[in-house]
């Protein structure tokens, strides 16, 4: 065993794959599986189930990684390549569609800043999608709407709570909520989504009356109907500048406002832990800097109240 085999095994834990490993240290793929082969054979061990496909690092197989990453750590001085390639590589990431118009891109922006050597894969989905493809390991972490339940295998990390808050025309009559959601037509966020569900079980639970016209799936495309007197709507604040055009007013959903969680949903036994954990810390900087320094340690009301 040396340390070229232990770069490989991390290059694969990283990227996801013996292909993209190869691709990245610039090996063939049966040059990376000979490797692996042979660091078994020479171990006694199993370090990949090769049943799955693409092949999945098996338990003696995270932990190897974990030390090989331990021992790649004191060899970092001896090549410049080898210590940016340890830190990077390749994340396959998940988000809600709210997350990328909004925080993502910011967090992302600030990992660049900071020098991550790290690749992103990025799809978008409904929160319940997503949390299914972070069970079946075809995602590594995703940032979603904190699920109302969750597989034991998963771990939930919060980074932010984000308020919901009332939006309609600036012409529209009325002081309250209540008085704006009832006197106008309503245009209803996509119900599928974990934040449409949410907001409907609000106004089930405070008995509110809406007529609804309209039910999009886009929190861009809500934005744009009211803007234009379409009707009212109800969707999360993300302290972005200029997030709503100047003929939009906005009223608190309630007092204290109903909150959703932000945080990122990762395997507990995930051999990519280290990169989750570099997007979760720019996810809770650039929060806490939109909201003041509050939104790296969220709290308080979120969800449906009793």
């Amino acid at each position: 065993m040396d340390v070229k085999t232990l770069y490989t095994l991390i290059a694969i834990a990283d990227r996801g794959s013996f292909a993209e490993a190869g691709n990245a240290i610039g090996l063939s793929l049966s040059a990376v599986s000979m490797q692996m082969r042979a660091l078994e054979e020479e171990l006694g061990i199993t370090i990949f189930d090769r049943s799955r496909r693409p092949p999945v690092l098996t338990d003696s197989g995270l932990a190897l990684t974990h030390r090989a990453r331990e021992l790649i750590a004191h060899w970092e001085s001896m090549s410049a390549a080898l210590k940016k390639d340890a830190g990077g590589g390749l994340l396959k990431l998940g988000s809600v569609h709210t997350c990328v118009s909004g925080v993502l891109p910011l967090a992302l922006k600030r990992m660049r800043q900071q020098g991550h050597g790290i690749d992103i894969h990025l799809t978008t989905g409904l929160t319940h999608e997503l949390e299914k493809a972070v069970y079946h390991r075809q995602l590594d972490v995703a940032i979603t709407t904190e699920p109302e339940s969750m597989r034991s295998e998963l771990e939930f990390l919060p980074f932010a709570d984000e308020p919901f808050v009332v939006i309609t025309h600036r012409t529209t009559e009325g002081g309250t909520d209540k008085e704006v959601l009832e006197s106008t037509p309503y245009v209803r966020f996509n119900r599928s989504a974990r934040v449409g569900y949410l907001i409907h079980e609000e106004i089930t639970r405070r008995k509110i009356t809406v007529r609804s016209v309209m039910e999009i799936d886009n929190l861009e495309g809500v934005i744009a109907m009211v803007a234009n007197g379409l009707g009212t709507s109800i969707v999360p604040a993300r302290d972005l500048k200029s997030e709503f055009p100047a003929s939009i007013r906005t009223i608190p959903f309630g007092s204290p406002p109903l909150t959703r969680r932000l945080g990122i949903l990762v395997p507990r036994e995930n051999p990519r832990a280290h990169l989750a954990q570099i997007l979760l810390d720019a996810l809770r900087a650039v929060s806490a800097k939109s909201n003041g320094g509050k939104a790296g340690a969220p709290g308080g009301t979120h969800g449906s109240r009793p």
